[in-house]
């Protein structure tokens, strides 16, 4: 545990130096990245017919962009002729030019696909924006979860293998958990909370049999940092882990370590729906030392103001 609370200043510092090229102004800079969140979305299912993928995308767009002023509309638009403009300008141009390499106009399409969006949503936006919608001077992001509260939960199954006095078997169970956190800027996410998971198995006898089914629980209580990008993210998490067995008096006691990967989809109200899948080791104290490696997939919903 020493080692994770500086691991988790150099992950932040690392993510504020990577951070992409943006606009200045922080309500223009909220729009864009909205809006690239959209497009890239729509884009993982397969762009195609960009006046088709555009009328799509536009409902989304509609709930950010109504959001805005026109004056920070205006900006986004200006700022990203200057990006495309910057980047080649026609993305078949200069797709043509590098030998039809579609990797190297990926940052053009996607600029260009916001503006599309962004110009179609400006279009709609007198008929369309809903009365009840205002725009604010300062807008923070609808689709983003910077600088805001979270309330994170999942759960899922879990493929588990345990190691004990030499002896390995393989286990079945799942987990739940239910984590609170706070993002900073627009990458580092800190959450903590709790998890509690339930696994059977069928214990080895000497002579190589099984026994009846056994049952076991493990509360565990992480600290997470998660890495946002533009819709993926990835977690590292270390912790404490409470292990109870059926039929044995004494709670045993160790400690967990994980890394996940995971996606998040468009935000739905106040719910960012998602899956993860994650890998998990723990190590329990007992008078044999329990080693547990647990893997699995997991729904994962993030909610926030």
């Amino acid at each position: 545990m020493k080692w994770f609370l500086p691991a988790l200043v150099v992950c932040s510092t690392a993510a504020g130096a990577c951070a992409g090229t943006l606009p200045r102004e922080s309500s223009t800079a909220a729009l864009h990245r909205d809006l690239e969140r959209l497009v890239e979305l729509t884009s993982t299912e397969g762009w195609t017919v960009d006046r088709i993928e555009v009328e799509e995308t536009l409902p989304d767009a509609l709930t950010s962009v109504c959001r805005t002023t026109p004056e920070t509309r205006t900006r986004l638009v200006t700022w990203l002729d200057s990006q495309i403009e910057l980047k080649g300008g026609s993305p078949q141009a200069v797709y043509e030019a590098k030998g039809r390499d579609l990797d190297s106009v990926e940052t053009l399409l996607s600029l260009t696909r916001i503006r599309m969006v962004l110009v179609r949503s400006i279009e709609a936006a007198d008929a369309d924006c809903p009365f009840w919608i205002h725009p604010k001077q300062q807008f923070k992001g609808r689709q983003i979860l910077d600088d805001r509260w979270l309330l994170s939960v999942g759960g899922g199954g879990k493929g588990i293998v345990v190691s004990q006095a030499g002896d390995a078997d393989l286990n079945f169970g799942g987990a739940g958990r239910i984590l609170v956190g706070r993002a900073f800027g627009a990458h580092a996410t800190i959450l903590t909370g709790m998890e509690l998971g339930g696994s059977a198995a069928f214990p080895k006898t000497e002579d190589g049999g099984r026994e009846d089914i056994a049952f076991a629980v493990d509360v565990v209580a992480p600290i997470v940092y998660r890495h946002r990008r533009v819709n993926s993210y990835w977690e590292v998490e270390a912790g404490y882990v409470a292990h109870i067995e059926e039929n044995k008096d004494d709670v045993t006691h160790g400690g967990h370590l994980g890394v996940s990967v995971g996606a998040s989809g468009a935000r739905r109200r106040w719910l960012f729906p998602g899956a993860a899948f994650g890998i998990s080791y723990e190590q329990i104290r007992q008078d044999d030392t329990l080693h547990v490696l647990k893997m699995g997939f997991r729904v994962a919903l993030d909610l926030a103001p």
